[in-house]
């Protein structure tokens, strides 16, 4: 008798694992495991989204047929324990994991089978576009440049190409996709799901076994089946998708979607396949005339952005999860959990985290990875919060996006230059400013922005790293221009804020 053991983020009906299966003769294991969701302190949201795909899943393989051994345990080794007891399996079958903390557990826990067991490992292709094998492979030798990933890619799935070239003559329409959201831009909401009778019973559970979790649970709208999910990336195609591109950079208060897919935390644990993300909005563009630069840029973030990360992560654990090249080692403050500070950009960019577990990459990387990198917060700290609170979180693709791309703790493995910015970016891309009790042109004052010498201040202190950037080059030139006594007060104003921060002042 073979097990064929499924877990939370594999949630997926075309798995290798599943389609060789025989119903008559196979068992299917899924363990939802109260030790493994304390290995850190997950969103609520997260749990109840986990452990209620997980359920629903279940009874659409006892649907089909399947023999489901779902179990209710404190760790997997319990799980497995009653499982033996049980089923009393000779052939152990798991979908590949990419995760290294998972993947070394299951090593060990293979290493303590009895040799009667044999253990065989199965493609996770449907989980991603290609395999671990692939992933690594297609990176090359470094330094490795995303851009170049992304096109081999759109080369060898003839994706968006006219013959040899790109359709529209670019690769990439990023320089359309900046705009700050106008007046009367129509966007249109997402599509949310009501509970059902499971969804409700693990809210029940995830709020009584977990009620020290951060976030909130006071409204849950996530799909947490296929069904549900497929409607999503239906109304995202058919509805939002137009709107996505133009304005995927923009940042509103009390706009917490914009026109954002939200399709991530579906494509993470299996309910889509990226593969058929990329199709349905590549057909788009035919189907309802979608723009190109929308299509493109969503298509980037699956086919390059999300391939890339797990690529890197694959080539660079163990051991990736410990750089921080900068040497920040402040502590993350206390407001990252309840949303309550001062500054309004940051404020209005962890309030939907807190409530829904969820915020856009713009205020991921150009709000809270630009604050922590410019505060000198430590990375590790950093992107233990990230894959503690997101909806869409997984240890492959919080490293190197946090690590690697938002604080440049990498050394630049991963990209070229650290994503910093001063209060001119935030204000050009978002109302945050105008709402805020600081000054987003002031650098100095009582009033001043602290992102301001912060960012002069961060570009001071690593000019011997960065001054040969020639990405860079510009901001060297500017703060060169500077006078030694403005460039003194700038450093001292930086030196205060970051005590400020430590003594909680800017904690409301």
């Amino acid at each position: 008798m073979a097990t064929r053991w499924i877990f939370g983020n594999q949630l997926n009906h075309t798995l290798p694992l599943l389609q060789e299966a025989d119903p008559k003769h196979d068992v299917i294991l899924m363990v939802e495991a109260t030790s493994r969701s304390t290995w850190k302190t997950y969103h609520k949201q997260k749990l109840v989204l986990i452990f209620s795909a997980m359920r629903h899943f279940a009874d659409e393989l006892r649907d089909k047929g399947f023999t489901v051994d779902y179990r209710e345990a404190d760790s997997f080794d319990d799980a497995w324990k009653q499982h033996q007891q049980q089923y009393k399996p000779t052939h152990l079958l798991y979908t590949a994991i990419t995760d290294h903390p998972m993947r070394r557990a299951m090593e060990r826990f293979q290493n303590n089978l009895p040799k009667t067991i044999t253990v065989d490992v199965c493609s996770d292709v449907p989980l991603f576009l290609l395999t671990q094998d692939e992933a690594v492979a297609l990176l090359g030798d470094k330094p490795w440049k995303m851009d170049r990933f992304y096109r081999q890619l759109r080369k060898d799935r003839r994706l968006l190409m006219n013959g040899n070239k790109p359709l529209g003559g670019k690769w990439s329409f990023d320089a359309d996709n900046r705009k700050p959201a106008k007046d009367g831009v129509d966007f249109k909401a997402p599509i949310h799901f009501r509970p059902d009778q499971i969804t409700r019973d693990v809210i029940h559970k995830v709020e009584t076994t977990f009620a020290d979790h951060p976030g909130q649970l006071d409204a849950f709208h996530w799909p947490v089946t296929r069904q549900e999910a497929q409607r999503a990336l239906a109304r995202f195609i058919e509805e939002r998708l137009e709107t996505f591109g133009t304005y995927q950079d923009a940042m509103l208060t009390g706009e917490d979607t914009l026109s954002h897919s939200l399709l991530s935390s579906s494509i993470n644990i299996g309910l889509l396949s990226p593969d058929e993300v990329i199709k349905a909005a590549a057909a788009a563009l035919e189907e309802q005339e979608a723009p190109l630069n929308a299509v493109e840029g969503f298509i980037r973030q699956i086919l390059g952005w999300r391939e890339y990360m797990r690529a890197v992560y694959l080539s660079e654990m163990p051991g990736y999860e410990q750089v921080n090249v900068l040497k920040h080692d402040r502590d993350l403050p206390d407001f990252f959990w309840d949303g309550q500070t001062t500054m309004t950009c940051v404020a209005e960019s962890l309030r939907p985290v807190i409530e829904t577990a969820h915020n856009h990459h713009i205020q991921r990387l150009m709000v809270l990875g630009n604050f922590a990198n410019l505060f000198e917060i430590s990375p590790q700290q950093t992107a233990d919060w990230f894959n503690e609170m997101y909806i869409d979180a997984y240890d492959w693709v919080v490293l190197p996006n946090v690590l690697g791309m938002a604080l440049h703790a990498d050394g630049g493995l991963l990209s070229t230059k650290p994503y910093i910015a001063s209060a001119n970016y935030i204000h050009k891309m978002s109302d945050y400013c105008g709402n805020c009790p600081f000054n987003q042109k002031d650098a100095l004052g009582d009033n001043a922005c602290p992102f301001n010498a912060l960012y002069w201040d961060f570009i001071a202190r690593h000019e011997e790293r960065f001054s040969g950037n020639q990405r860079m080059s510009m901001m060297y030139r500017q703060w060169a221009k500077r006078d030694q006594a403005d460039q003194q007060a700038i450093r001292k104003k930086a030196t205060a804020l970051k005590k400020q921060l430590a003594d909680g002042q800017f904690h409301r």
